[in-house]
């Protein structure tokens, strides 16, 4: 992936890359504007902290993540938008004097995930924000003060209505839980199971990554059911149990965690980063956590199905030749056409949309006909229609792109929601942003949603959870037992 400076970034994304917040002096974290800045003001530029006041701006580098950051069709949303209006409500107030009445914006950059430290170091930020223990590491980290969020650095268990009762870690013997990516409850999962095997108990399995999940997609699967147990970073479970109501935190069952949240600055600004730890002491910086809601990304959820419940699972085994004989046939993997058809009908050749879309991959009649595999009110030529429609459409507007791994499926789910224009059109905004354009997730989904909005990353987001809950059921994700 290359490196993209901010002035690069800001000339081609024709303004959706950064917004500006600006909080009164007055009525800090309240009649905040959001603008497109100025190319010219985002040169290069590696000022004090004094000289920032000056300037009347700070620059906050994110990360593109649905807890920290994300553009929702022009609109900022995330923790870090809560974060940079306290803040800047606070240094309004801190800083009086030295602003002599000017009012002082806390500007968001939001960035690649591995480009943060990068273009701190290049002056394009003074400040980056986020879980920074999972980045790769500069050969110059000594030009770099890092700081850990040490109120919020624990990994704890997270259930849900369908799972065991859990009163302290033994009862989770036989159990399995799930981890994203970069989870650190092995090492206690060990020394969990040393005590369990010498009672004669049989040990907790643990399965992380569970595909390309992260921490946000399993506390939902938690919440509605799909799977038991989840371990996440303790912040963000408490950040995201104001949507997810039915999850439980065990604060007792936990342990440190490996990918905390924090924020660096360039070495050269430990004025600006006493000036941030002030504010992270401070009852502001609890009061802008407390304030960050999701309910704008609420709206968008529906509530996940469980497709290995008796009947779905039933309707899925009797299903099953077809998408392995299509999936095949036209290069897609056939768990993801079963997920597909999972999250348009719950795999129900009955169901006939109010625009007359028909069937298990509801499918409409002209563009059926227009495949030539048969009659789609007929369950096998049905689901012929859906994979051979999904290949069609990576044929024609993806030629020639080599997709890693399921990438060309979750792809070909996009361009089925949302049109393959849509997608292409993503594609290009993410090679210009420095992001992988032949990645999915946490690449190309983001750029959809500053595009279309939040709906069609959820979309495919539940369809690979649908398809990671198939390949559990079949086994074909293994435990990493400690």
């Amino acid at each position: 992936m290359k490196v993209t400076s901010v002035k690069l970034l800001l000339t081609k994304s024709i303004g959706m890359l950064a917004f500006c917040l600006v909080a009164s002096l007055f009525t800090p974290g309240e009649n905040c504007s959001w603008a497109a800045t100025q190319n010219g003001a985002n040169e290069p530029w590696k000022g004090t902290y004094v000289q920032m006041l000056e300037r009347g701006e700070i620059r906050m580098g994110v990360p593109y993540d649905r807890t920290i950051y994300i553009n929702d069709k022009g609109v900022g949303r995330g923790i870090s938008i809560e974060l940079a209006s306290g803040l800047a409500g606070w240094l309004n107030k801190a800083q009086t004097q030295q602003l002599k009445g000017r009012p002082l914006s806390v500007k968001i950059i939001p960035l690649p995930r591995d480009q943060l430290l990068k273009n701190l170091g290049d002056g394009n930020v003074d400040v980056v924000l986020g879980d920074l223990a999972l980045y790769p590491a500069l050969p110059n980290t000594k030009d770099f003060i890092i700081n850990e969020a040490k109120q919020t650095n624990m990994e704890v268990l997270v259930t849900g209505p369908a799972s065991p009762i859990i009163n302290s870690p033994n009862d989770l013997s036989g159990q399995t839980v799930y981890g994203a990516k970069n989870t650190n409850f092995h090492l206690t999962l060990s020394d969990l199971n040393k005590t369990i095997r010498a009672a004669g108990k049989k040990p907790v399995n643990l399965i992380s990554p569970v595909g390309t999940l992260d921490g946000e997609d399993l506390l939902e699967m938690v919440n509605d059911g799909l799977i038991p147990f989840v371990i996440i970073s303790d912040w963000k479970a408490q950040i995201w149990k104001s949507i997810y109501t039915k999850i439980v935190i065990h604060n007792d069952i936990a342990t440190n965690d490996k990918g905390w949240i924090g924020w660096a600055v360039r070495s050269s600004n430990q004025d600006l980063n006493n000036a941030l730890l002030a504010f992270y002491k401070s009852d502001s910086f609890t009061q802008a956590l407390e304030s960050f809601r999701h309910k704008d990304y609420q709206a968008h959820l529906k509530g996940l199905k469980d497709p290995t419940e008796k009947n779905a699972w039933q309707r899925f085994l009797s299903m099953r030749p077809l998408f392995e004989q299509y999936g095949t046939q036209y290069h897609l993997n056939p768990l993801v056409i079963a997920a597909l058809g999972f999250q348009e009908t719950l795999l129900n050749q009955s169901a006939v949309s109010k625009v007359g879309a028909i069937g298990v991959m509801q499918l409409m009649p002209a563009t059926g006909n227009s495949l030539k595999v048969g009659d789609i009110h007929q369950l096998g030529p049905n689901i012929h229609a859906g994979a051979a429609y999904m290949d069609q459409l990576m044929r024609k507007y993806f030629p020639g792109i080599q997709f890693d791994g399921d990438n060309r499926s979750l792809f070909a789910v996009a361009s089925y929601n949302m049109g393959p224009n849509n997608v292409a059109k993503a594609r290009e905004l993410a090679t210009t942003l420095g992001f992988d354009p032949n990645e999915w997730f946490s690449n190309v989904e983001f750029m959809m949603a500053e595009q279309a909005g939040l709906e069609p990353m959820i979309y495919v987001r539940n369809a690979y959870k649908y398809l990671i809950s198939y390949q559990l059921k079949l086994g074909l994700i293994k435990s990493i037992q400690p």
